[in-house]
């Protein structure tokens, strides 16, 4: 068992790929938050508060990155082959799935327990060792809906990630305000808060004079005992396989697809528009990695828009349309991951050109990706707003995130489309001001279309520039290649 334990260290976490980024941020998110709230809130609700921020940190991850934990190895049978029994290779599948949650949790969890309104040492790290019981908790939770549901658990597992991510930007945006409400809670029973699983683990810091039933001071521990049992015992899910289709997405497109290769995409082109269009959304790493994003914009629509009519939320609904571009480099620098990239010799022996395939590759995720997202938010801003300010503003927001993702496309995809691993791209840890520039920049070109377009006829005519600017880029493109 050590044997394999080893192996499976050194595949995951061997030659320095630790995986860094996610605990900076998690360990920076965790300290400001906890910070902010630890001179306010008593130790339970504290307790409550840090819980949940660190169990939205440690399940973002368990449902991206570092899913494949929670499922069975693609290669079972080869390694059942190997003279090691099923006992030992499920107790070192599962010190490896204890080891990541320890690593991730504990980044979050330090700095929440550093900040934990409690005196000495003893709290401090029962805090910590309820925190990875919930961890625990979380990652069975997350196993047993992988296992009773099979396949059909991908896309509630995508939208329970996009959930997520709102959530947690929520709490960034708006979570603070809610703060002062938690001042009085000192137990589960509090606000109706027995079915929330961060109050089970919050009662391990719950000042010994609360009265709270011995079931309630049991409870992170037995919880997290029955984790470690689900995660030892639980039968692990196959890993995703291929699908055929596209899905009714696919269907939906296929007129358009089908007017795009008549009139806009060349026939050089049209290798590797077929392959990202077909292909890229079958990607499971793709999907958990660029889909949830959407979640960002629209959790500051929610934040800003409560209460708000007129003026000031067809100005939300403005930036809503036309920040999404922002995140075009989270979706970009995935488009060449796949799981099947032994195969990128069918690209690199091609007789076309490189640009050829870049170009077809800009097309298909623009048709393919940017199409249903700008269609998803006009019938959002027609719902919010007006038919007439949805049209005007759709279209030239649609148009400027098509000129960008044509920008930003060789700044951000250095291979072929669908040629590398997906553990394989390069995570950009300088991202954080090419995101905030383009937010930003977005942002007040949302604020002139808002203050400037202000009737159909306006946003036509804009529209019809923009395609023109739109045209030119292509026709140089394909000049310069």
């Amino acid at each position: 068992m050590h044997s394999v334990f080893r192996a499976g260290f050194a595949a995951q976490w061997g030659a320095g790929a630790w995986p860094a980024a996610p605990l900076i941020v998690h360990g920076g998110a965790a300290a400001v938050l906890c910070g902010l709230t630890s001179d306010v809130l008593p130790p339970f609700a504290y307790g409550v508060f840090a819980l949940a921020v660190c169990g939205a940190l440690i399940v973002l991850p368990l449902l991206g990155d570092f899913g494949p934990l929670l499922r069975a190895d693609a290669a079972a049978e080869w390694v059942e082959a190997l003279p090691v029994t099923r006992t030992e290779l499920r107790l070192a599948r599962t010190m490896l799935v204890l080891f990541a949650l320890a690593v991730l949790s504990l980044a979050a969890l330090v700095p929440a327990a550093w900040f934990a309104p409690v005196h000495g040492l003893g709290p401090r790290l029962g805090f910590v060792a309820a925190g990875l019981a919930q961890s625990l908790f979380l990652a069975a939770i997350l196993l047993g809906i992988q296992s009773i549901l099979g396949e059909r658990a991908e896309a509630l597992l995508v939208l329970l990630q996009t959930v997520l991510v709102v959530g947690v930007v929520l709490g960034f945006a708006v979570g603070l305000r809610f703060v002062p409400r938690m001042i009085h809670l000192t137990s589960p029973v509090d606000a109706g808060l027995g079915w929330l699983p961060p109050a089970w683990f919050a009662t391990s810091i719950a000042p010994a004079g609360v009265d709270l039933p011995a079931l309630w001071r049991a409870a992170p521990w037995l919880a997290g005992l029955a984790a470690l049992l689900v995660l030892a015992i639980a039968p692990l899910p196959r890993a995703p396989r291929a699908r055929t289709s596209g899905g009714w997405i696919a269907l939906l497109l296929s007129p358009l697809r089908a007017l795009a290769t008549r009139v806009w995409v060349r026939r050089a082109e049209r290798p590797a528009f077929d392959l990202v269009f077909d292909a890229l959304p079958l990607e499971r790493e793709f999907v958990v990695r660029t889909y949830p994003m959407i979640g960002i914009p629209l959790a500051f629509l929610i934040a800003g828009s409560r209460g708000e009519a007129g003026a000031m939320r067809e100005g939300l609904l403005a930036v809503l349309l036309f920040t999404p571009a922002a995140y075009l480099p989270i979706l970009l620098v995935h488009v060449p991951a796949t799981a099947s990239h032994e195969a990128r010799w069918i690209l690199e022996t091609s007789p076309l050109p490189r640009g050829a395939h870049d170009r077809g590759a800009i097309k298909a995720v623009a048709l393919r990706f940017l199409l249903p997202l700008y269609a998803l938010l006009f019938v959002l801003a027609w719902s919010q707003a007006s038919f007439a300010f949805a049209l005007r503003l759709s279209l030239p927001a649609a148009l400027v995130s098509l000129i960008l993702l044509r920008t930003l496309y060789g700044k951000f995809v250095h291979e072929p489309p669908l040629s590398v691993a997906p553990d394989a791209i390069e995570a950009q840890l300088d991202w954080t001001g090419v995101l905030a520039g383009l937010g930003v920049g977005l942002t007040l070109v949302a604020i002139l279309a808002a203050n400037f377009v202000t009737t159909v006829a306006v946003g036509l005519a804009v529209t019809a520039a923009l395609i023109v600017v739109e045209r030119a880029l292509d026709a140089g493109a394909a000049k310069a290649a």
